[in-house]
Order: C-alpha cells, then sequence, then structure tokens
C-alpha cells in the first residue's frame, strides 16, 4: 500500500502537504498547511516504508527530506502512522537493530560509553539551549508564562520537598548531569550531598561551578563513578535522589538500583525516581536508541514499580506518584526555541546535519509528550513505613 494512500484514510486533526519523488502530491485537510513536507529521493521513501522511524530520520539528517514548517507536526503524524503499522520496519531491519541494542547493553562499561556519547558532546554545546543551571531533565512550570530558568529552578525545589529534605540530612544522588541539584539543596537546605556521574564532561564543570560559588567539599562532592558503587564501603544517606537517569539504567538493571536504595538509605529515610516514562511497555525507537540515547530504555509505570516488589524484606514503600507529562512537553519548546535561535553556531562547529538530529529528537520528543504515549514519572518512595509523614501534599504547594 502506497503511503499516500495510508496517510489519507488518518483521521489527523490538521493541514498538512506531502511531496513525493515522482512529482505527485498530497494535501490533507483544508486550510494553510502547518508543515509541507517533501520527499526529495526514491532512497529516502524506501527507506521510511522500509524502517520506519529510523528511515524517516536518517533521510531527514541527509537533507533527502526537508520540512517547511513545525517538526513537531510532522512528529504527531508519525506517531499516528505508528499505530496503523503501515510503517513497520521489516524482519532484517528488526534484527539489525536488536543486534546494535544488545551491543550496547547497561554494563559498568556501557553505561560509560553510552553516556559519554550523549552527554560528553561539549559544554559549550549545552550551555547555548539549556537553563542557567544546565538542567537537562523536565521543569515545572506553575504558569505557562514562566522562563526556562524560574521553571527549572521550581523543579529542583518540588524535589527538594517531595523528599522533605532538611538542614542535615545526608543525601546521595544518583546520575547528577552537572551538578546543579547538588547545589541547589547545599545552598537552600543546608544538606550534605554526594553526588555520582560518569560523564566526564559534567563532573568537571560540577567542580568548577562548586569553586566558583565557593561551596566545600565537606558539603557537596562529586564522584566520577557509577551509580552500582553507591553503598560499597557501607555508607547510609537519609535521602536518595535520581533525577533523570532511570532511562539509562537499562530495565535488567531496576532491580538492582532498588536493592542499592534499600540498602543505604536509613530506615524511614526517602528516595526519588524521576524518569521519563510511557503509558504502556514498548520497546525503544531505533532512530532515538542508534543517535540520541544509546542503550536507553524509557519504562512504563508497572517497569518501575515491579522490580522492587520483590526485594527482600519488602522495605520499599510507595509514597507518591506523580505525572508531569505536560511540563516537559513545554520544556522541549524551550530547548527547541534556544537550539533554533543558536543553530547557525552549532551548524558551523557540528555541521546541518547534527542541527537536524537535534532539531528532530526536541520535536519529536515534544510531540510524544502533547500527543503520543510519553509521560514523566516521579515516584517517591520510603524505606519502610512512616507514620509521622504529612497527611496531606500541603508541604509541596506552600
Amino acid at each position: 500500500m502506497a503511503i499516500l494512500d495510508i496517510i489519507k484514510t488518518l483521521q489527523f486533526p490538521l493541514p498538512f502537504e506531502i511531496h513525493l519523488p515522482d512529482g505527485s502530491h498530497h494535501k490533507h485537510g483544508s486550510g494553510e498547511p502547518v508543515f509541507v513536507m517533501r520527499i526529495k529521493t526514491d532512497a529516502a521513501l524506501s527507506d521510511v516504508m522500509r524502517q520506519g522511524s529510523l528511515g524517516f530520520g536518517e533521510a531527514y539528517m541527509r537533507e533527502e527530506i526537508d520540512i517547511e514548517g513545525d517538526v513537531q507536526e510532522v512528529s504527531r503524524l508519525g506517531y499516528a502512522l505508528m499505530e496503523t503499522d503501515a510503517l513497520t520496519p521489516t524482519f532484517m531491519e528488526k534484527l539489525k537493530f536488536l543486534f546494535v541494542y544488545f551491543s550496547r547493553r547497561n554494563t559498568r562499561e556501557g553505561s560509560r560509553k553510552n553516556i559519554q556519547a550523549h552527554y560528553d558532546l561539549g559544554n559549550d554545546f549545552y550551555s547555548l539551549w539549556l537553563d542557567k543551571e544546565m538542567q537537562y531533565t523536565c521543569a515545572y512550570f506553575h504558569d505557562f508564562k514562566d522562563s526556562l530558568e524560574k521553571a527549572q529552578l521550581q523543579k529542583l525545589e518540588h524535589v527538594c520537598r517531595k523528599v522533605r529534605l532538611k538542614k542535615g540530612d545526608t543525601v546521595v544522588e544518583a546520575g547528577c548531569g552537572w551538578g546543579g541539584f547538588a547545589r541547589y539543596a547545599a545552598k537552600h537546605y543546608g544538606v550534605k550531598i554526594r553526588s555520582y556521574n560518569i560523564s566526564q564532561e559534567q563532573i568537571e564543570y560540577a567542580r568548577e561551578m562548586q569553586k566558583k560559588l565557593k561551596i566545600p567539599q565537606s558539603q557537596v562532592e562529586y564522584v566520577l563513578d557509577d551509580y552500582r558503587s553507591i553503598g560499597s564501603s557501607g555508607e547510609k544517606y537519609d535521602k536518595f535522589v535520581s533525577v533523570g537517569m532511570l532511562e539509562h539504567v537499562g530495565r535488567e538493571n531496576y532491580y538492582g538500583l532498588y536493592e542499592i536504595i534499600q540498602k543505604v538509605v536509613e530506615k524511614r529515610g526517602m528516595a526519588i525516581v524521576h524518569s521519563i516514562g510511557r503509558r504502556f511497555p514498548r520497546k525503544p525507537d531505533p532512530w532515538l536508541e542508534k543517535y540520541i540515547f544509546p542503550g536507553c530504555y524509557i519504562p512504563s509505570l508497572s517497569d518501575m514499580i515491579t522490580p522492587f516488589e520483590s526485594l527482600p524484606g519488602h522495605d520499599l514503600h510507595v509514597v507518591d506518584v506523580e505525572n508531569l507529562r505536560y511540563h516537559y512537553a513545554l520544556t522541549l519548546d524551550h530547548w527547541w526555541m534556544r537550539l533554533e535561535k543558536n543553530a547557525e553556531k552549532i551548524r558551523k562547529q557540528y555541521g546541518e546535519a547534527f542541527v537536524r538530529m537535534f532539531r528532530l529528537y526536541l520535536r519529536a520528543a515534544a510531540a510524544g509528550f502533547r500527543y503520543d504515549e510519553l509521560t514523566l514519572l516521579q515516584v517517591v518512595l520510603s524505606n519502610g513505613s512512616d507514620n509521622t509523614a504529612p497527611l496531606t501534599r500541603k508541604h509541596l504547594y506552600k
């Protein structure tokens, strides 16, 4: 079945145009099109039909597909096509993807390589489109008019309140990014925090900022090491924080992560696991896994919770679950606008294919959070029952 015949069957709510290499085209809906997609070569059309999202993404990066308008809406159409199984990769393409996927398993060495492939692209690059605190995770908007800087600080505060930080708490953080949470928690809550990360560039940046802000190492310690080393010397903590790391852990390692949490968190201590999620289990997207997040797995809520239900002692209790889905769509909007503002600068250093790759990633992700199955889950746990916990959630919003 030709791609235009498939598209004609969709109940897509927005007008658009698609132009094919043979000169034929299809106009869907009435009014000004929200995007015009031009598939310029037969090879690109073949790749889209044979490989699905991977074929589309690579053809767009090669400039064999051009898009006039917002790539988010093209991605929205892509999600609709995926539901029809019209662009299902062939058996051989699935085998190729499985080979690549299993070659990127999240062993200690594998995780280091996977993380470096994305997060060590250069601090200068990320500083062009992230906020001043270099937060590369979902922001928290109190209002649609909030700036990215304000919303990211609100996210940090939201996390602190969820685990009920207080002065003197000892905290361990798994996957600290550029170190913003540790700096915030130390400054505003007076905690002592140890933050783990396997990205060399991120740790170096975090340590430079620590020196610049004159934060003593006795209060904040940035550790270049794998999260699996947490607790290896028998240390205990009042609180455990992981913001945006679970996506990179690998589903096969979830049990081990929760085992660490149960081992290192004091009785009646708390933990938060903040992660991109899905409404239902689904295999990783081939293009995203190959070009953006090698080794990634985006969990459903059942993926996140089921592993610790079988831990010895069954001591981890779910305290709170929140879905910040739309907050991530708004966050991605801000990142994309900043990326486009600096596109020429990025293009000169990394090339056109790189700009297109990040544009597609940010807009496809925004479409996933707005229109498809992506979620942002914050799961709060306690190590054992805590009968002194607040009876309501007022402490989160006062």
